[in-house]
């Protein structure tokens, strides 16, 4: 792709950037304004692209370097042409492929390294090679759109995160920019987390979504097994578990290792009573809420009905079987509820935990249990 006189009028527009006089720091690969394929940097401040980087300005003439980037795939190459600019009213005409095209240009002298950019910058790095050949210390970054996102997401949090963050940064120095990324991403979705707690307390529809979306929840925890989401909303019997027709669930979940094992899970709200009445039905006894058991009763069934019907189809067995995951006996996993419902009562507590305690393959988990279960994984990530 060749560069020339008339490309360059093209983009008259553009500002000048002086070096010396402005900061790096306030530029960014432009990503989203491209003019024949071709980019620039942007100054954030004045948000407009840089026609020249003016490198030296003297009595009579400027010295300047025009820079234009021509992405390949991800990367961008820097396609340079180095200029010496007249002060002077004095103005040289410039000769262009088509006649209409021509113009006065205060240009004195230019040379168009779009030719050969890439034997320039297998000189510069040649020159790089030798460690007792010094270039100049002066350091500087630019920083394009996407990374100004990440910024701007660590400025919105707390001193005390932003400490932890770069800790961590620190600490490990193997961090790709995927890992930070992903990094910032769920620490932002247990900040949503815990705010939800009170906001979406009644709202299980948004809570099956939330989990569906944020699968790394149920990572980690529950018995000191990792769980991985096969599917949502799974069939446990008489069809696939893809959702066509039978008897639903919210999750069938398995275990990870060599072998693994399938999980169910029922999905409720943080709101879901886990006890019931305004009195104690008997010295240090509470009823247990009907949601509660009605949830028991419906996930043992989809167990039974998992474990006899759904899991010995062809269709299921042979998908799980695939990424060997098996059904022997299948755990069955309840998120419901809210401990702070209990806290103003011990006997409240001691009930719903001695209950919980003696069902047997069922694991029942509030809510906030399950937020501090994810804050672990995340601080310890």
């Amino acid at each position: 792709m060749e560069m020339n006189e008339e490309f360059i009028e093209k983009v008259r527009y553009l500002e000048n950037f002086i070096i010396g006089e402005e900061n790096f720091s306030d530029l960014e690969i432009n990503h989203k304004t491209e003019t024949d394929k071709f980019y620039y940097f942007k100054n954030k401040k004045t948000n407009k692209l840089i026609k020249q980087f003016i490198l030296k300005k003297g009595k009579i003439v400027d010295y300047m370097c025009a820079v234009t980037l021509i992405k390949n795939d991800k990367k961008f190459s820097p396609h340079l042409i180095f200029s010496i600019r007249t002060k002077s009213k004095g103005k040289i005409k410039i000769a262009y492929k088509n006649k209409e095209d021509e113009d006065l240009v205060d240009l004195k002298a230019r040379i168009d390294l779009n030719t050969c950019h890439k034997e320039f910058w297998e000189l510069i790095k040649f020159l790089q090679t030798f460690s007792n050949i010094e270039a100049p210390t002066t350091k500087f970054s630019v920083i394009s759109e996407e990374e100004q996102d990440i910024i701007r997401s660590i400025q919105k949090r707390s001193p005390e995160s932003i400490v932890e963050i770069g800790k961590k940064l620190l600490i490990s120095s193997t961090l790709t920019q995927k890992d930070i990324n992903s990094l910032l991403k769920i620490k932002e979705k247990l900040i949503e987390f815990e705010a939800s707690l009170m906001s979406k307390e009644d709202n299980e529809a948004w809570w099956q979504k939330f989990f569906e979306e944020n699968k790394w929840i149920f990572g980690y925890g529950l018995n000191y097994e990792i769980l991985k989401e096969q599917t949502s909303q799974p069939n446990y019997g008489g069809a696939g578990f893809d959702r066509k027709g039978g008897q639903k669930g919210d999750y069938l979940e398995s275990t990870v290792g060599d072998l693994c094992f399938t999980v169910l899970v029922e999905i409720k709200t943080p709101k879901t009573p886990l006890l019931q009445g305004v009195t104690e039905i008997r010295n240090g006894a509470w009823s247990l809420s009907k949601n509660l058991t009605d949830t028991i009763s419906q996930i043992q069934a989809n167990i039974q009905t998992w474990e006899n019907s759904g899991s010995r189809e062809d269709i299921n067995r042979d998908k799980l079987e695939e990424e060997s995951v098996y059904t022997i006996k299948p755990k069955g996993i309840i998120v419901i509820g809210n401990l702070k419902q209990l806290k103003d009562n011990r006997h409240k507590w001691e009930t719903f935990q001695r209950f919980r305690k003696s069902i047997h393959g069922i694991e029942i988990i509030t809510f906030d249990e399950l937020y501090n279960r994810a804050k672990f994984i995340v601080e310890n990530e």
